[in-house]
């Protein structure tokens, strides 16, 4: 931890993670801003916006997908423009084919964030446009814990004296105040249905009935679960 954030903490008596949280609200405050007022980034938000067969990638961060409109709130190779997509989608009604959304859904707050940003999903897939959503599966998460075998998610822990289940679980629940809500199946399709995708299917890694949505990240599969919801 470098001094000056020791001083800051030590002076007004945050913690590391409000600190945190207060830091990462604060560049997302700017990028609404950003996004709102600069007629620079408005031009270029209107290019990708007219573009055909429109497929999001949101929350890409370094696995910006090629042909793909990738999303981030920061600056990442291929990615194609930064925006908070917490609260809104900055494309027009029915104008995008489908959309992937691996491992963010659970940086947001499960109550005041996730069931407006799945909305906004909805409104901007066109109909029968397609939702693939790739978070921690914390159903194996447990099972690891309960058998002791923490194989199951790709951890070796012999070699992690110091990552024991409660630390594992704790992190994959907090992740130091990142991760907002750990999910199974039942939690995100009840989400999904409650915003009015008429399907929601469990599926598996590099599984699906759309093509375009099978390439998931490799280093993800042990640990994930894959949801397909249909608007």
């Amino acid at each position: 931890m470098k001094k000056s954030k020791r001083n800051i903490l030590k002076f007004t008596g945050l913690s590391n993670e409000v600190f945190e949280i207060f830091r990462y609200e604060l560049n997302m405050l700017l990028l609404r801003l950003n996004s709102r007022f600069n007629l620079l980034k408005i031009h270029r938000l209107k290019k990708f916006k007219n573009q055909p067969n429109i497929k999001l990638n949101i929350g890409a961060g370094p696995f910006g997908e090629d042909g793909w409109v990738n999303i981030d709130t920061f600056k990442h190779t291929k990615i194609s423009f930064t925006y908070d997509c917490r609260k809104k989608i900055p494309f027009k009604t029915a104008t995008v084919h489908k959309i992937r959304c691996e491992h963010f859904l659970e940086h947001m707050d499960k109550i005041y964030e996730t069931p407006i940003f799945l909305a906004e999903c909805k409104r901007v897939l066109k109909n029968d446009g397609i939702l693939r959503i790739i978070v921690p599966d914390i159903e194996k998460y447990i099972k690891a814990y309960y058998e002791n075998n923490w194989k199951i998610v790709g951890l070796d822990i012999d070699s992690m004296p110091e990552w024991q289940g409660a630390e594992v679980l704790s992190h994959i629940f907090r992740q130091g105040g990142e991760h907002k809500f750990g999910y199974d199946f039942h939690s995100i399709s009840n989400l999904l249905y409650d915003v009015g995708f008429k399907k929601v299917l469990k599926s598996e890694f590099a599984k699906s009935f759309d093509s375009d949505l099978k390439n998931d990240q490799h280093n993800h599969q042990l640990y994930s679960l894959y949801v397909d919801a249909i608007k």
